[in-house]
């Protein structure tokens, strides 16, 4: 697989954050979230980003079929675990929740990453490189 990283486009604003499917736009976070929830829905689910660039600051909370592929998950300040968060209790307050969906040929820019034990083992193994 051909990387499609890094996005050198110009800026992009998504035309409906309620789209199932973005290519090459930049997204932020919490407005994506905040179009999800105006429409009664308490995650993203369900979505397709490719070529996107997405803004925090946000923590995502990746739930099951999350995928990620060919993905700059954005500067770790030294180690991709600087992007990981672990909840201390049994809930992940003040996250942005998705569910089903894959980001390929993405970019994050001040966003951390939550999940489950196994997702957030898989992600601390990667180096600062897009992985396919």
């Amino acid at each position: 697989m051909n990387s499609i990283l890094p996005i050198n486009r110009p800026l992009a604003d998504p035309a409906d954050l309620n789209a199932l499917v973005f290519e090459n736009v930049d997204i932020i976070l919490y407005e994506l979230f905040a179009a999800a929830s105006r429409q009664g829905q308490g995650l993203i689910q369900g979505r397709t980003f490719t070529g996107c660039r997405f803004q925090g600051p946000a923590i995502i909370l990746a739930s099951s079929g999350v995928n990620f592929t060919d993905t700059n998950f954005g500067d770790s300040r030294g180690g991709i675990k600087n992007l990981l968060m672990r909840p201390l209790g049994d809930k992940a307050i003040g996250t942005i929740p998705m569910r089903d969906c894959q980001f390929i040929g993405c970019e994050f820019y001040g966003v951390g990453f939550t999940g489950t034990d196994e997702f957030l083992d898989q992600v601390s193994t990667l180096t600062n490189t897009p992985k396919a």
